[in-house]
């Protein structure tokens, strides 16, 4: 379609690159604005912890200094004691003279050793001063002092095993070099003060300020205090900004990662006689930068995204109004089309994504598999209890891009065949996006074609019947007669017992002989008995009451759970013979000692259902496509007649029959074969 100059899309289309323009420019200020912002944040908070860093550095230096004018303190007090005590010659002091000496000082005890570091004399200043664990205590340093200059002395704090224990020791030599004077006090005094005026005192407490992570002096021996546990540090030899620093006389910083957060560093030299050179690093947080800077970001974004939407909303609004209107149209067409080309396929069709979640299924595919598409959207397809039907892991993951396979599947139902066409799908890049999958339900053709070969070979079977039995049962009369007449008519004078036996065997053999020819008979006939109403439940009953005789002797458990006044039309005779066959089946399949057969009759949905099952070894799966072919038998002396029997009959009253081995069915709960009947109601 044209357009004249004048027209709205003619317009619309000179205002794009006007537009275009407009957005970058204001793209460009809101990103030049953020960027500045963020740079004069960082640097402010810079100057903030440069300050920070150099008060540390010089409360630092002037805790250290406090510690030592402190431990000088000490130590003159001291001192000045020792001078005093010189002054006796001979230093004759008494005990309790000694002891007055500690009360009126405040300290522990005052020891006097001679130059061999034996103690000579001793003053405490209460009973409970321990001077044997207090002379221990500064055994080692009394010989150390002993080979010392005259007035050498030494000033240390001994541990014991709790804090009463922790005592404070003054040595000094005398002049005259012939004692060694100790003075022991109380450390708790002592040790608290230090820490109270100490540089790790100082770090702790500022590191509580809200903001700073870590406050942490390091030298090249290590991490010498710390105001909280870090992990291991590189080397100051292998930190560059470490090394830098120590040659800089300013603070520098960088921005480093602490325990998975982002934080600033500010690092600055520091030397003290006592912890030698090394290197102050204060780590603060940037959670108020970020917040702060993320603001304005916000600011920033919102102003310029308002205002360029106002300009774009307005003209896309005029410009898609009409587009909206013709695509959800079309969408609507194309889409009651599509659902209605979907759901009208009489196969079933699925389609997965390329994670395998199913997309889409159609009416049949729902009604085959009795779910769906609210139940199986968004499902993974090897989730389902039916993924084995189509195996779309061989096209999605495999190289050919279609394939056709034969799949079966069983549930409650029965079983199920399927002829089954996946094709890969590709996205508009083709790449693969995921697959469709068309499932042909043939099992009604498959059980026509086994129904088409079993009549065959009933026809095969009655054409041998019909010229067979009549030959086969005169000569079988014969010898029962004769066998009859052998045992009735004759009386052997020798061996009686052994020819009593071979003629009675002579006798049952020909009776199932002829048993056999009477169901070849039976099933090459078909049709038999006139149908009518029936009382179904009594039939039954009477049914298994004439099977239970011929296994008197046998322990095998009878289960019943027959409905009373169920009706059917049927034929009796026909009837009474297919249960026969099956109630036959399942007691010759169960074990010798713990048998269980267990029959029920019910109607449901307008159906009758009748169950034989049984707790025997069960049907393998390769066969039981099979046992219901006539002369097919797993049994030794089987004639592979009884099933085939069941199975025509069952075929001439309209219904169906399925063998499901174990049984799955809760009214069933047994470990061998389930034989399932549907008859018409």
């Amino acid at each position: 379609m044209n357009h004249s100059p004048t027209s709205p899309a003619s317009r619309v289309r000179y205002l794009l690159p006007l537009l275009a323009m407009v957005a970058i420019l204001i793209f460009i200020a809101t990103y030049l604005g953020i960027r500045k912002s963020r740079s004069d944040s960082l640097e402010l908070l810079g100057r903030q912890g440069t300050a920070l860093i150099e008060s540390l550095a010089l409360s630092a230096d002037n805790a250290i200094k406090a510690n030592s004018f402190f431990d000088l303190l000490i130590q003159e007090k001291f001192a000045d004691l020792t001078s005093f005590l010189e002054n006796r010659p001979d230093f004759n002091y008494s005990v309790e003279e000694l002891a007055e000496f500690t009360l009126a000082y405040d300290i522990d005890a005052i020891m006097v050793f001679d130059s061999a570091g034996v103690l000579l004399n001793y003053g405490t200043g209460g009973p409970l001063v321990d001077i044997d664990f207090l002379t221990e205590s500064v055994a080692g340093d009394v010989n150390n002092l002993v080979i010392s200059p005259p007035g050498a002395s030494d000033f240390i704090t001994a541990t014991g095993d709790s804090p009463n224990e922790i005592s404070l020791f003054y040595l000094q030599k005398t002049y005259d070099d012939r004692y060694i004077i100790v003075f022991s006090a109380d450390a708790l005094f002592y040790t608290s003060s230090k820490r109270s005026i100490g540089i790790g005192f100082l770090v702790r407490n500022i590191a509580q300020e809200v903001g700073i992570e870590y406050i942490v002096f390091q030298s090249f021996d290590g991490i010498i205090f710390s105001s909280r546990k870090l992990d291991p540090l590189l080397k100051i030899d292998k930190d560059p900004l470490l090394t830098a620093a120590l040659e800089s006389d300013t603070a520098l910083s960088r921005l480093t990662d602490f325990n998975g957060r982002e934080i600033l560093e500010l690092v600055r030299k520091f030397s003290s006689a006592e912890f030698g050179e090394g290197v102050f690093r204060l780590g603060l947080s940037l959670d108020k930068y970020h917040e702060i800077v993320a603001g304005f970001d916000r600011q920033m974004i919102v102003f310029s995204v308002v205002l360029f939407a106002g300009i774009v909303l307005s003209i896309m609004y005029m410009v898609g109004k009409e587009k909206r209107r013709y695509l959800t149209r079309s969408l609507g067409e194309v889409q009651s089309l599509a659902d209605k080309v979907f759901d009208s396929i009489n196969s079933g069709l699925v389609v997965i994504d390329r994670e395998s979640r199913v997309v889409s299924v159609n009416r049949q595919f729902q009604e085959t598999f009795h779910a769906t598409l609210h139940t199986l959207g968004g499902q993974r397809w090897v989730d389902l209890p039916f993924q084995g039907v189509v195996p779309f892991g061989e096209i999605l993951l495999g190289d050919k891009a279609t394939g056709e396979f034969r799949t079966e599947f069983a549930d409650s139902s029965g079983k199920k065949y399927f002829l089954v066409n996946v094709a890969r799908l590709a996205d508009y890049e083709g790449k693969p996006s995921g697959a469709v999958a068309i499932i042909y339900d043939y099992t009604r053709i498959r059980e026509l074609e086994e129904t088409s070969h079993r009549r065959e070979r009933l026809t095969e079977l009655g054409d041998l019947a019909a010229g067979v039995a009549h030959e086969i049962r005169n000569p079988l009369n014969g010898i029962s007669i004769a066998a009859q007449r052998l045992l009735s008519e004759f009386e052997p004078t020798e061996n009686r017992e052994e020819f009593r036996r071979f003629a009675g065997q002579i006798r049952s053999e020909a009776n199932r002989l002829n048993e056999i020819v009477t169901r070849f008979l039976a099933l090459a006939r078909g049709k038999g008995g006139d149908a009518g109403r029936i009382d179904l439940s009594r039939v039954t009953l009477e049914t298994i009451d004439l099977v239970k005789m011929g296994y008197k002797s046998s322990a095998t458990q009878l289960r019943l759970n027959i409905e009373p006044g169920l009706t059917a039309f049927l034929s009796e005779d026909r009837y009474k013979q297919m249960l026969i066959n099956l109630v036959r089946n399942a007691y010759e399949a169960c074990p010798v000692s713990d048998g269980v057969v267990q029959v029920s009759l019910k109607k449901a949905d307008n159906r009758l259902h009748l169950t034989v099952a049984d707790n025997g070894p069960g049907i393998p799966e390769d066969i039981r496509d099979k046992i219901f072919n006539p002369y097919f038998s797993t049994k030794e002396k089987g004639t592979g007649l009884g099933l085939s029997i069941v199975h025509q009959i069952v075929t001439e009253f309209g219904g169906t029959i399925e063998v499901v081995s174990p049984p799955t069915s809760t009214a069933s709960p047994l470990s061998g074969a389930e034989f399932r009947v549907t008859l018409p109601g």
